[in-house]
C-alpha cells in the first residue's frame, strides 16, 4: 500500500519536464477547485441572505408574540398568562406591547404610522440616538422611527412630530413627540411605517387602560432560540417565522435550483478527472506494463490511480475552499459586491460561513472523485504486459 501511495504521488507531481500526467492532474485540480468554490459561495450567499433577513425581521417582531385570538386587549395581570410568563422568562425577555395605527405629522407632511409602545426596545435593533444611552428605553414624549419615514416627513433627530390616533372619533387624541432616534434596516415594510414610543404614551394615545396591552413580545436571551412554552385558549402565539412563512418558503425554493446549477460546474470538474486519469493511464501504460511484469499486482496498480484521483479531490477541495473563504473575507471586510437595497432588503451581497455545508461539499467531492477514478482505472485489470511493451 505504501508503494501505491509513492507511485500516485510520483505520477501527480512528476519531476519530468513537460510531463503530460502532471499537467493533466493539475488541470483537473483547477477545474474541480473552481466548481467547489462556486458551490461553496452559493451556499454561503443563500445562508447569508437567510441569516441577514432573519436577524432583521426578528429584531422588529421578536422571537414570538402573544395576543388574544380575537384581537382584544389583554390584561397585564391576567392569571392565565402568569405561569407562562414565569416559565418563558428563563430564556426570553418577555415584555408587554401596545400597537395601533396612527397618523404622524410634521408641518405640511403627514403619513400613516404603526405605533408600537414598549418598555424597552429590541436589543438587536440598531438605533442612531440623539443622545447616547446605555439602555434602549423610551421616556414619555419620545419616539424612534425609521430613516425612510423621517425622510418622508422631512424631520431629523431632535425635531418634534405630532401623532394622532385614527379611531374615527369626533375628538381625537394628539400627542407631541420628540424624535430621539432613527433606525435603518433596509426593510421598507418597517422603515416606512413603524414608530416606537413608550408604552405609557401608546396606552394614552390608543385608548388603552394602564393595566392593558395589545399582547406580549418575547426576545430571546440566548444565541439560539429555546423551545417556547405552550399557551392555552383564548391566547395565540405567533413566531416571526410563522408571520413571514411565505418569504422563507421562497428562500427554500430558490436554494435547490442554485445548488443544482452550480453543482453542475463541480460535476464538470469531476468529469475532467475521469478524462485526465484515462489519458494518464495511456501515457503510463509502458511503466504499468513493466511493474505488472515484475510481479506488481494489478489490483494495487489500479489503487495507484484511484489514490491519484483521491489526491486530486482533496487538493481541488482545498483550493476551492480557500478561494471561497478568501472571497467571503474580502466581501465582509470591503463590501466589494453591492446590490439594490429596495429589492433585496440589503445593500451588499450577504455571505455567511456555513460550516456544515462546507464539510458536506468537501466530503461529497472526495467521495465522487474516488468513485470517478475507479471507472478509468478498471482498464489496468485488462492490461496485458506484452501488449503494453510491444512498441516500447
Amino acid at each position: 500500500m505504501l508503494l501505491s501511495f509513492r507511485l500516485a504521488f510520483r505520477y501527480l507531481l512528476s519531476p519530468q519536464k513537460g510531463s503530460f500526467s502532471s499537467f493533466a492532474s493539475w488541470l483537473a485540480v483547477a477545474g474541480l477547485g473552481i466548481g467547489i468554490a462556486a458551490l461553496m459561495l452559493t451556499a454561503c450567499i443563500i445562508h447569508g441572505f437567510e441569516t441577514t433577513v432573519s436577524r432583521k425581521i426578528s429584531s422588529f417582531d421578536g422571537t414570538a408574540r402573544i395576543q388574544h385570538i380575537l384581537g382584544q386587549p389583554i390584561s397585564l395581570s391576567e392569571n392565565k398568562l402568569g405561569s407562562f410568563i414565569s416559565e418563558a422568562n428563563t430564556h426570553y425577555d418577555v415584555q408587554p406591547f401596545v400597537r395601533g395605527m396612527s397618523m404622524v405629522r410634521s408641518g405640511y407632511h403627514a403619513d400613516g404610522v404603526l405605533i408600537e409602545g414598549v418598555n424597552k426596545l429590541s436589543p438587536a435593533l440598531l438605533i442612531n440616538w440623539l443622545n447616547p444611552r446605555s439602555q434602549k428605553q423610551l421616556k414619555k414624549g419620545e419616539i424612534v422611527m425609521g430613516r425612510q419615514l423621517a425622510d418622508l416627513l422631512k424631520v431629523n433627530r431632535g425635531n418634534t412630530v405630532f401623532v394622532e390616533e385614527l379611531a374615527g372619533k369626533a375628538t381625537r387624541r394628539i400627542k407631541s413627540l420628540t424624535v430621539v432616534g432613527l433606525y435603518h434596516s433596509g426593510l421598507s415594510e418597517y422603515d416606512k411605517t413603524l414608530g416606537y414610543v413608550s408604552i405609557k404614551d401608546a396606552q394614552s394615545l390608543l385608548g388603552y387602560d394602564e393595566d392593558t396591552a395589545t399582547g406580549w413580545v418575547l426576545y430571546s436571551k440566548e444565541t439560539f432560540n429555546q423551545t417556547l412554552p405552550d399557551i392555552s385558549y383564548p391566547y395565540v402565539m405567533e413566531t416571526w417565522r410563522q408571520r413571514h412563512a411565505l418569504l422563507f418558503e421562497w428562500i427554500q425554493i430558490q436554494r435547490w435550483p442554485a445548488f443544482i446549477m452550480f453543482g453542475l460546474i463541480a460535476l464538470v470538474g469531476i468529469v475532467n478527472i475521469i478524462a485526465a486519469l484515462a489519458m494518464i493511464i495511456v501515457e503510463k501504460k509502458a511503466q504499468v506494463g513493466i511493474l505488472v511484469s515484475q510481479g506488481f499486482p494489478k489490483s494495487n496498480m489500479q489503487m495507484v490511480f484511484m489514490i491519484q484521483g483521491g489526491f486530486i479531490g482533496i487538493m481541488g477541495g482545498l483550493f476551492g475552499g480557500l478561494a471561497a473563504l478568501g472571497i467571503i473575507f474580502l466581501q465582509l471586510k470591503f463590501e466589494l459586491f453591492t446590490i439594490s437595497e429596495e429589492i433585496y432588503f440589503m445593500d451588499q451581497i450577504p455571505m455567511s460561513f456555513d460550516k456544515p455545508m462546507f464539510l458536506l461539499i468537501l466530503a461529497l467531492s472526495y467521495i465522487l472523485c474516488m468513485a470517478a477514478s475507479w471507472w478509468p482505472s478498471k482498464a489496468i485489470l485488462r492490461l496485458k504486459p506484452a501488449q503494453a511493451l510491444l512498441y516500447e
